[in-house]
């Protein structure tokens, strides 16, 4: 497609797809209307009625893009924002989307972007408000910057506040992200390091990045102190972001699982997978009288998780055992891809 914006009745079709239809959304993105209306009154009611509770919400906004390769870009772009909104203890409510692409991008590409985004949306009960779509030479790669918006009661608010002796417990897959990506960047060479069946759990696991739903029952049944995703930087990135400065440590026991699946592609690779993407994996810090509820919920629903470590009194300290371990630098994607492509090029 040439540079600028999409043809009026190109536009027309991809402003169709909505996600979900919530109570409260006035207008949303049309040809013509720029901006979307919402009855902010009604778009509360969801969260109130959510956790059982008449006290006043707040209203969380999140803002990230997607740039690292993928082959669902849309979904992702959809499933980070919401994560983070579900960080704060907020229903996921409204997105909106800026689509950007290179010139001579086939329109195909845009509607099934566009198509990824309004399924996300409709899966997690997300209303697509709007956003913005065009084809730009400053960029050499589709990029999607997402903005979500979601609301909160008061009394559910996650504050994300840590006091020592409070359990440090996560849910979901370390590098869950990571694996996807690797995956599909990995073409015909993913075969020579997984075997069929392993390549097949692979694929579901680099799916399985949305914990919206588990988060937000998570808070309305335990009340952690925090909820945190672990996004770029992996494990121990999010945990170093959580003790920026802080008057609080955290203690691990020991060095975390990892999936076999990741045990491979990081022996592979020559990466840290403590320390690669990690969306979809979720912190949570909570009481240490609730930690024995916690897991066995977690148990339970066959929920992935475990206990990892405790909050202590060394300011901004995150250890290991004995070792004290670093702040990340970058994420290991970065290195994980130079690798692979590096091994591509050693087979031409």
């Amino acid at each position: 497609m040439d540079e600028g914006k999409l043809d009026i009745e190109l536009l027309h079709e991809i402003l169709s797809k909505k996600g979900s239809k919530n109570e409260g959304v006035i207008k949303s993105g049309e040809v013509g209307l720029d901006v979307a209306t919402l009855d902010i009154s009604a778009a509360r009611k969801k969260a109130q009625e959510f956790y059982n509770t008449t006290s006043e919400t707040y209203l969380i906004v999140k803002s990230d893009p997607v740039t690292f390769p993928t082959s669902e870009p849309g979904r992702y772009a959809v499933i980070v924002n919401a994560n983070d909104v579900v960080c704060s203890g907020a229903l996921p409510y409204g997105f909106l989307a800026t689509i950007i692409v290179p010139p001579k991008t086939k329109f195909e590409e845009i509607k099934e972007i566009q198509n990824q985004i309004h399924q996300q949306c409709h899966d997690l009960g997300i209303s697509l408000l709007g956003g913005h779509t065009e084809i730009s030479k400053s960029v050499r790669d589709i990029i999607i910057s997402g903005h979500m918006i979601g609301f909160v009661p008061e009394d559910f608010y996650v504050t994300n506040e840590l006091s020592e002796g409070e359990s440090i417990i996560i849910v979901g897959e370390i590098g869950a992200e990571g694996i996807g990506i690797l995956i599909s960047e990995a073409d015909g060479y993913i075969q020579k390091i997984l075997d069929p069946a392993e390549l097949e759990n692979g694929i579901l696991i680099g799916k399985r990045l949305s914990l919206g739903d588990i988060a937000n029952i998570i808070n309305k049944k335990f009340r952690p102190s925090l909820i945190h995703d672990a996004t770029e930087g992996g494990l121990y990135g999010a945990l170093s972001e959580i003790l920026y400065n802080r008057d609080v440590g955290i203690q691990l026991f020991q060095e975390p699982s990892i999936n076999p699946i990741m045990k491979k592609l990081s022996d592979w690779l020559s990466f840290d997978p403590f320390r690669i993407i990690s969306s979809g994996l979720i912190i949570f810090s909570v009481a240490k009288n609730k930690t024995n509820d916690f897991l066995n919920f977690l148990k339970e629903y066959q929920i992935p998780g475990s206990l990892i470590g405790s909050v202590t009194n060394e300011k901004g300290i995150l250890r290991l055992g004995d070792n004290i371990l670093e702040k990340p630098i970058s994420d290991e994607i970065i290195i994980a891809l130079e690798n692979l492509e590096r091994l591509k090029n050693e087979k031409v």
